[in-house]
């Protein structure tokens, strides 16, 4: 296959057609976010938005992916993967150790059986009966494909023993050949779909069914051989795409697999979408990643924000690795520009700093008490943007002085070089940075750094963002430019996929129009809080809060049902979590109080110019962030209703 001309453009693992290219592109630093502790032992619940990795982590495992790796192994851009793989024990010289399959619950016959006019409990012996005949063609097939035989021709070299527990299968008898069960999980199957599809009456006495997922007794690794031998030494049943059951099909289906207590490994994937209002809501409460705490990507990635960004750095120099002509890149870094400290933007940063300085002049007058200060910013060394940016650091600090509104017996006195130390800050100038970007039309949201930041901890959300850059840089390449891009057409980039994420809200999200009024007086809020005079909460703002106890309320079902605004804040609040188009922290400890932190997605940041940390808010009542569903923020006329 030929390399692909743009590899950021394979977002999706789906669309990664080769496992050569799969394995080169895929960052083993994306393992991390697995408990190794118990890797091939229990159920695993992985959940996370669209884009966060879980079919990528599953594809991972399947027997055509081990196979090539192995192949491979010696490939420089493969042998990392190797090793980690090897230390886990899913493969080793002589090949795949471990029977990983597959399954994809968003197939035909699921959403119809519970459409069907029958007691649940019939419904629920359906999907068992249909999900054990497709679980066990998967398991034949990975075995086949394990050993590189043919697919169904060598069904007969599998021979599978009797369950250990002893359990007894409705048309089997054991041991039999895995053409045997092949038969039996085909014509059930068949069966079972064949009904649902006919216009006539359903005769339900007839449909075969089951109790429980006794495809998990059956594929037992010491139960299903090859040739006479173990197929491997473990087998791992990956169930994707889960979120597309019906709600009750998906909580069974968990909550078999979870009591079974099955010596098959089992990982299930889901979106948070398929999460209802209050299990989103209690999302990331708890702490662990055992069976019972799913493990969440972007919560994971939350607690590790540094370590994400340098993933995405590698992930993305995979992608420039895999392009065609790449000498001329070479990494993702090489695509982008990283400073204004340049000639060009000399003149730019002198005229801002007239402009500052004389307004920082006209604004302190005559008064002695701000003049060592003036005096210090002159004589101050660094670039010209450094010393911009000192000054409208210094404009912050000096209306911060003259807002005090309790005066001290030495708020007159003249402050001094040690004065201004104390109160100047990184954070300080971080806010100045983004002032003077908003108010002279300089570009904010370039460099490595910040593009990674922007993926809010999503990999198909970075690899889009990274994407666009490329395409310019592969671009300047074929016209003989330099493939660094300025900031300025970086920014440009940036809020052009901000505004792209915003727009396409009404479309893709649940609540889309109603949820996109919240955000909008969110991120107005934000913005307005943010740019104040004194920055306060400085470098500026991401989102809001609500204390623990609000919270609280959410998750009341009595209380919901007594409150229909109450209600419809929660199911809003749960979509935008589902969609992350929020990010939560939860008790969070600030005034002697715990809050649920609530920031904006970092495309959404980009969309109302505001800094790109998390954890800086503004608390807002519960009461407001109801009346901003259906009515727009409005500056208050009295700040110390904010307080």
């Amino acid at each position: 296959m030929r390399e692909p001309r743009n590899p950021f453009r394979l977002r999706r693992s789906e669309s990664i057609d080769t496992e050569t290219t799969f394995l080169s592109l895929f960052e083993p630093g994306i393992l991390e976010v697995m408990p190794t502790e118990s890797f091939w032992d229990t159920v695993h619940i992985l959940r996370s938005a669209a884009g966060g990795g879980k079919t990528s982590l599953i594809r991972l495992f399947t027997p055509t992916t081990l196979l090539s790796l192995c192949a491979n192994r010696t490939n420089e851009r493969i042998k990392e993967l190797y090793q980690r793989l090897k230390d886990l024990g899913a493969v080793d010289d002589t090949g795949p150790k471990v029977l990983g399959v597959m399954l994809l619950c968003g197939g035909p016959g699921y959403s119809m059986l519970h459409d069907l006019q029958l007691d649940q409990a019939r419904k629920n012996r359906l999907f068992f009966g249909l999900l054990n005949a497709r679980i066990t063609l998967a398991v034949l097939r990975g075995a086949l494909l394990l050993k590189r035989l043919e697919y169904p021709t060598h069904l007969d070299r599998i021979q599978i023993k009797a369950p250990s527990s002893g359990s007894t299968i409705p048309g089997l008898t054991f041991p039999c050949t895995g053409k045997e069960l092949h038969d039996w999980a085909e014509k059930r199957e068949a069966k079972l779909c064949s009904s649902l599809d006919s216009f006539g009456p359903l005769n339900v006495e007839s449909l075969p069914g089951d109790e429980a997922l006794v495809s998990l007794a059956i594929t037992h690794p010491q139960n299903l051989l090859v040739d006479g031998s173990p197929v491997a030494d473990r087998v791992l049943l990956m169930m994707d795409d889960i979120h597309k059951l019906t709600s009750q099909q998906r909580q069974l289906l968990i909550n078999t697999v979870i009591e079974a207590r099955s010596l098959v490994g089992v990982w299930i994937a889901e979106r948070f979408e398929a999460l209802s209002t209050q299990e989103m809501l209690s999302s990331g409460a708890h702490q662990g990643r055992d069976v019972e705490h799913a493990t969440e990507i972007e919560s994971y990635w939350r607690g590790k924000p540094d370590r994400f960004e340098k993933l995405a750095m590698k992930v993305a120099d995979r992608r420039v690795q895999a392009a065609p002509d790449r000498e001329e890149i070479g990494t993702f870094k090489a695509c982008l520009q990283d400073a204004l400290d340049l000639p060009e933007w000399d003149d730019t940063f002198s005229k801002i700093i007239n402009g500052v300085s004389e307004r920082v002049r006209q604004r302190v007058g005559t008064q002695p008490r701000f003049q060592e200060w003036i005096v210090l910013r002159e004589k101050a060394e660094g670039t010209l943007r450094e010393r911009a940016i000192s000054w409208r650091s210094l404009e912050i600090l000096i209306e911060r002085e003259l807002g005090k509104k309790q005066k001290t017996l030495f708020d007159d006195d003249s402050l001094d070089e040690e004065d201004l130390n104390q109160r100047d800050d990184s954070s300080v100038n971080n806010a100045a940075e983004l002032f003077l970007a908003k108010e002279f039309d300089l570009p904010y949201f370039y460099g490595p750094e910040r593009i990674a930041r922007l993926a809010s901890l999503n990999i198909q959300q970075f690899l889009g963002l990274a994407g666009e850059v490329f395409e310019e840089s592969t671009a300047a390449v074929l016209l003989g430019k330099p493939t660094e891009l300025p900031p300025r057409r970086q920014h440009s980039l940036m809020k052009k996929a901000a505004k792209a994420v915003w727009e396409d809200i009404p479309k893709r999200v649940r609540h889309g129009r109603e949820l996109r009024r919240l955000l909008e007086n969110i991120g107005k809020f934000a913005h307005w809080y943010t740019y104040r005079p004194t920055a306060p909460n400085d470098p500026g703002v991401s989102g809001t809060a609500i204390r623990m106890s609000e919270r609280a309320l959410l998750v009341d079902d009595n209380y919901r049902k007594s409150r229909p605004d109450i209600c419809q804040f929660a199911d809003l609040l749960a979509s935008a979590l589902a969609h992350n188009l929020l990010v939560a922290q939860l008790d969070y400890n600030c005034k002697k109080e715990k809050w649920m932190v609530l920031n904006l997605n970092r495309l959404l940041c980009v969309h109302f110019d505001l800094p790109l940390n998390y954890g800086l808010y503004k608390e807002r009542p519960l009461a407001t962030l109801c009346q901003w569903m259906t009515k727009p923020f409005v500056v208050p006329a009295n700040e110390d209703t904010l307080l």
